[in-house]
C-alpha cells in the first residue's frame, strides 16, 4: 500500500474506531493507534518494505 492510501486508511480508522473508543486517551501517537488496530484485527500488520536491492536479489533467484 502506498503512503497516500496508508494515510487515508489511518484517518478513516481514527474517525471510525478511535472516536468511540473508551481507551482512545492511551493512544497519543499514530504508532500506538496502529498497534491497537493491529491487535484488534482492524488493520493488517504492515510487512517490511523491501529495498530495490532485495527485490532484485529475490528476482534473480
Amino acid at each position: 500500500m502506498d503512503g497516500n492510501n496508508r494515510e487515508s486508511e489511518i484517518t478513516k480508522n481514527m474517525i471510525k474506531y478511535c472516536y468511540t473508543c473508551e481507551d482512545a486517551h492511551k493512544c497519543d501517537t499514530e504508532e500506538k493507534c496502529i498497534a491497537c488496530w493491529e491487535a484488534k484485527g482492524i488493520m493488517k500488520k504492515r510487512e517490511k518494505e523491501q529495498t530495490t536491492e532485495e527485490l532484485l536479489r529475490e528476482y534473480a533467484q
